[in-house]
């Protein structure tokens, strides 16, 4: 074999031996990577924290509607209608700084009426028949018993033939962030608890915390499941419970 035959042969061969050796380090490397990986210990638990509260703010929406025949006549019958409705509210307590007038609305209403002629043929005519017109005042108050002990007894301004309409009362609280860190604290404390409690039964120890997602609140009415990924707000009951879920991942030891 002449020398440069034999010397391209003995490079060709360290560099595949070169590269097997690089390769097998490699899959060595991920190889070990997996097993680093496999034999970590972790637990993930979550911890709920509840909190009873009162709203602290309500409000409703009530209107009277009157008609005439003209629009003279029709704001005629609706100022006389509003002056009940406030001395209404006015003797309910829900006195003139709790109120907030909205626009008067004016609505021509007509009637159809469907006449035959002598060849039988049908047509259709629509006639002005009225106004109506309608007064609404919005109530915004943080005397939550006074609305929920007084909102139904506008309903007997019904007894002097007033068209009068109530909506159902909503209540709110003012500040619900201000019951966050609370909630955020018992909730992590919940949390921590089950992850060494677990972790205790399998004969480990609770390490390090290594990750924590803290959920949306949820505002619902007593004795309720109700939850939504972007947070529940339930403003039809008075008395509340607001809930937040922590989620955390613990090492273990």
């Amino acid at each position: 074999m002449n020398k440069p035959l034999a010397a391209t042969t003995a490079a060709i061969a360290i560099i595949a031996l070169t590269a097997g050796i690089v390769i097998s380090s490699f899959m060595l490397s991920r190889f070990m990577l997996k097993i680093q990986h496999s034999t970590e210990k972790s637990i993930t638990v979550k911890g709920v924290a509840e909190k009873l509260i009162t709203s602290d703010l309500a409000a409703f929406k009530c209107s009277v509607t009157a008609k005439g025949q003209t629009r003279e006549e029709g704001y005629a019958n609706l100022a006389k209608a509003q002056k009940l409705l406030l001395a209404k509210l006015d003797a309910l307590g829900f006195t003139a700084v709790m109120r907030e007038d909205e626009n008067i609305s004016c609505d021509a209403h007509y009637r159809t009426v469907k006449t035959r002629d002598k060849f039988g043929k049908e047509t259709t005519n629509s006639y002005f028949d009225h106004y109506e017109l309608t007064y609404s005042v919005r109530i915004r108050t943080n005397n939550v018993n006074l609305v929920s002990t007084n909102v139904l007894k506008l309903h007997e301004l019904a007894l002097q033939k007033l068209n009068v309409s109530v909506e159902t009362p909503h209540y709110f609280i003012n500040n619900p962030e201000q019951y966050k860190l609370e909630l955020v604290n018992a909730a992590s404390a919940s949390a921590a608890q089950r992850a060494r409690t677990a972790a205790s039964h399998s004969g480990s120890t609770l390490g390090p915390l290594m990750e924590a997602r803290q959920g949306v609140i949820q505002i619902t009415a007593p004795a309720s499941n109700e939850t939504s990924d972007y947070g529940v707000y339930d403003t039809r009951s008075v008395q509340k419970v607001i809930r937040l879920v922590m989620t955390m991942k613990f090492s273990l030891k």
